[in-house]
């Protein structure tokens, strides 16, 4: 049984044909820049401000595909553009029609948007007043894509609430701090720490009201996002094996077809599921219950797919794959770091509630 939705239509982004990056564990600069200039930039978009593909617009099964397919050619690139979708479904949701309008047309042109909140407990972002003036004071640590995304979303304590602001980095660049990010894989997502001390807010810059961007479905439904970009590199990791075979002339060795038949229905499975998480989110306004259930089930499974998708191609592939320059060796790396999102445990435990209330 094959997915009802599996498309026939040639790949319009053809840039995301390309195998694995294996040679650089830089910013994904290329990559990136092809993203920026397509219109993947305005991907859930509203039609109205220039985005979307008509009917699709509103199809997560769409958005999470392409996604996918990002994190099937590299996945920091597919962590740092799913931060920009986050940050555009954060203004979709809490923006003004003015911020819309400047926003959208700017994500159009190629500003890459992201969505930094992570912090450190002693040196929390906070909103101050001082001489008349909005000002910053504190970090930020994860924030990928660095100075490469011109518009960041940052939360800071405001009043003691959590605030959601835009700022502008166009015109001014900040250090680099790499001391919290010395990762064993997703090294080009550049998930550096910025100290923000002394930047001047304005009004203007506020985007929602205050404890905004913790509001549900959206906080914790937003998790499918970075499943399917998971599920991309697992199966880029699944073709890697297969070509790896191929040019052993081992796919006659009975222990790799039955390996190849389980890493089929893995890779299946993770399909369907990520159709199933698209439609529940397509819906999360409705059925806000449903969004998030399917979303923790989505994101629980999809690490399970990955995990044992890992370690079947290890069996596949042997010592080579852990050698460079094979290619399994930098998405093995990368997908390891990439599968410790925060609260798998509660995560978990929510999925179990849910099924026992239902």
């Amino acid at each position: 049984m094959t997915s009802s939705k599996t498309e026939n239509k040639k790949n319009p982004y053809p840039f995301l044909d390309s195998n694995y990056t294996i040679d650089s564990e830089d910013y994904p600069r290329d990559l990136m820049n092809k993203i920026q200039s397509s219109e993947l930039m305005v991907l859930n978009v509203p039609s109205e401000f220039g985005g979307g593909f008509g009917k699709l617009e509103k199809s997560n099964y769409h958005i999470l595909n392409i996604l996918k397919g990002i994190g099937a050619r590299d996945l920091s690139a597919g962590r740092i553009f799913e931060g920009h979708l986050n940050a555009m479904l954060l203004i979709e949701r809490y923006g003004t029609q003015l911020q819309k309008e400047v926003y959208f047309s700017e994500a159009k042109s190629g500003v890459l948007f992201g969505i930094w909140n992570s912090q450190m407990p002693n040196e929390p972002l906070k909103l101050k007043k001082s001489e008349e003036k909005l000002k910053l004071e504190g970090s930020k640590v994860f924030c990928s894509g660095a100075n490469n995304v011109l518009r960041p979303i940052v939360t800071a304590e405001h009043n003691g609430q959590q605030q959601m602001l835009v700022l502008d980095l166009k015109e001014r660049k900040f250090e680099e701090d790499y001391t919290y990010w010395q990762p064993l894989g997703m090294k080009s997502s550049v998930s550096c720490r910025f100290n923000f001390t002394g930047l001047e807010i304005t009004k203007s810059q506020f985007l929602g009201s205050p404890n905004a961007y913790f509001e549900q479905p959206d906080f914790s439904g937003g998790a499918v996002r970075f499943a399917a970009v998971q599920l991309g590199g697992a199966e880029a990791m699944i073709a890697i094996t297969l070509a790896h075979l191929k040019e052993m002339n081992r796919t006659e060795d009975l222990n790799q077809i039955s390996r190849m038949a389980k890493l089929a229905l893995l890779k299946e499975t993770g399909h369907l599921w990520l159709e199933n998480a698209g439609l529940a989110f397509d819906n999360r306004y409705t059925n806000p219950i449903d969004c998030l259930h399917k979303a923790n089930m989505f994101r629980t499974i999809t690490r399970e797919i990955c995990e044992e998708v890992m370690s079947l191609c290890e069996m596949s592939v042997g010592l080579q794959g852990f050698l460079k320059p094979h290619p399994m060796e930098r998405i093995h790396r990368d997908l390891s770091v990439y599968l410790k999102q925060p609260g798998p445990d509660s995560t978990l435990l929510n999925i179990g509630q849910a099924f026992i209330k239902n």
